[in-house]
């Protein structure tokens, strides 16, 4: 087989592979954030037919509502069902792949393409999100668009990335902003003059200009309407968008922010870079395109989670794919880099490939918040939790006396689009009956009066893969 067979067989199986991903879930419900960000947004759409803009109050997050408005199009087009939902993610999934590839093939020696777009795809929280109807796979497909389209200087595409960008979330701007940064580094020459760098600048903003004028226009718009931008005092999310207490706050979440990038497995490619780093830390200078992926990557680290950084709740593990997809590209650069020995080339890959598969097997102790949508470790969630409602169902349990917790408050339509308008109630400890499962990340004074005997009693558990739903009855 050619080296360019080979890469095509690579790319071929990474389609099959992302594909199979979202055929095989097809009826998962909506899980975590997307129960408001794809259900609940696009339902408001459905049903009052895209006659207004701006959502109700309680699901507004602020952001333009786009996703929204495109799942409930496709609603409209085929149906409102969970397949038609979860269909919608494959053009952007497959995009991805190919942004991905693409992307290697200005990076990596031809004969290891197929090899990196393997590493830098595989990252748990990607593959997680490609399985859900989520803004964040439209929002990685035009991230990685953009970056290639300014590796490129495809100004059109520079142009069309960012404004998507900016239609998908907030954070979507934050992306474009580290876009911009890779922009001037790789299209400014940096070495003229102060008033030619000034005119490429002034040009160059031309293309970011749409998007400024689409942020300006709709939170204007947003404001006048509602009286606020971003979130307010009272909003359902206000607690998340709360500021740190003090200085050990915000070392606390710079903390969780390295959890974050080192959990699921990525702690294998930091070993993988430590390790090249340690042995070839001379070669790593010299090599142009190293320089510009370490400049985009360092870039990205310090500017896409300043927004999160000063918040209680905002370090999400979703929020950050964008720095585990560059990190990726930059260390597998490095990795393929041709002063490293075919040897340890293989090796590493192997060690790489296997921490982020295993990554997806980690399951931490109850009390330990875990992003659940984030790694494919919460598969078996959605056919445990219709088992235990089928449980609640057969015992004529009423569903009126029983709590539970997020992300399982919704209505059972909103949840999985079944006309079904049943719900759980919040926890308030004085329902007879409780459902919890440790995807729920409930806090610990919750967890221990749950699972306290002389409070409840445990009525029938449904487990699988280190995933279970409890059905709890009071005593």
């Amino acid at each position: 087989m050619t080296i360019k067979n080979q890469n095509y067989a690579f790319l071929i199986f990474s389609y099959v592979i992302v594909f199979c991903l979202i055929v095989i879930n097809l009826n998962n419900s909506f899980f975590w954030d997307t129960v408001q960000l794809g259900s609940a947004h696009a339902d408001y759409f459905f049903h009052n037919h895209f006659s207004k803009l701006l959502l109700p109050i309680e699901i507004d997050s602020g952001h333009i509502p786009t996703f929204g408005i495109y799942i409930a199009f496709l609603w409209k087009l085929f149906g409102r069902t969970l397949p038609v939902s979860h269909l919608a993610m494959l053009p952007f999934a497959m995009g991805i792949v190919f942004q991905i590839y693409t992307l290697c093939r200005k990076f990596i020696p031809q004969q290891f393409v197929g090899l990196a777009l393997i590493l830098v795809l595989a990252d748990p929280s990607l593959l997680s999100q490609i399985t859900l109807v989520s803004p964040d796979v439209c929002l990685v497909f035009f991230f990685l668009l953009g970056m290639n389209a300014v590796l490129e200087n495809k100004k059109l595409w520079i142009m069309i990335a960012v404004f998507c960008l900016f239609l998908t979330s907030m954070r979507g701007m934050m992306v474009s902003i580290c876009l911009l940064g890779l922009d001037i580094y790789s299209n400014i020459d940096l070495k003229n003059s102060f008033r030619k760098i000034l005119n490429q600048l002034i040009r160059r903003s031309l293309l970011y200009l749409p998007s400024l004028i689409l942020f300006i226009a709709y939170n204007s718009y947003h404001y006048f309407e509602k009286g606020w931008i971003g979130y307010h005092k009272d909003s359902p999310w206000a607690q998340s968008f709360e500021r740190v207490d003090d200085f050990k706050g915000f070392l606390f979440n710079i903390g969780l922010y390295g959890w974050r990038v080192l959990d699921f497995g990525r702690f294998g490619i930091w070993i993988v870079l430590i390790v090249l780093i340690t042995l070839f830390k001379k070669k790593l200078f010299q090599s142009k395109p190293i320089l510009l992926l370490s400049f985009f990557t360092i870039g990205i680290m310090i500017v896409l989670p300043l927004n999160m950084l000063w918040a209680k709740n905002l370090m999400g593990y979703r929020y950050l794919i964008p720095i585990y997809l560059t990190f990726s590209l930059c260390t597998a650069t490095i990795l393929f880099s041709d002063f490293v020995n075919k040897k340890l080339k293989y090796l590493l890959t192997f060690f790489w490939i296997l921490c982020l598969l295993g990554g997806n097997f980690i399951i931490y102790p109850d009390k330990v918040a875990k992003g659940w949508d984030s790694t494919l470790a919460h598969l078996p969630y959605y056919e445990l939790r219709h088992e235990a409602i089928n449980y609640l169902d057969q015992n004529n349990i009423d569903f009126a006396k029983v709590d539970s917790f997020f992300p399982n408050t919704a209505s059972f339509d909103r949840i999985d689009l079944n006309h079904d308008t049943r719900h759980f109630s919040n926890y308030s400890g004085k329902s007879k009956y409780v459902i919890y499962s440790n995807i729920y990340n409930i806090d610990d004074h919750t967890y221990d009066s749950i699972n306290n005997k002389n409070n409840y009693e445990l009525l029938k558990q449904f487990e699988s893969h280190g995933i279970f739903i409890k059905i709890l009855k009071k005593r």
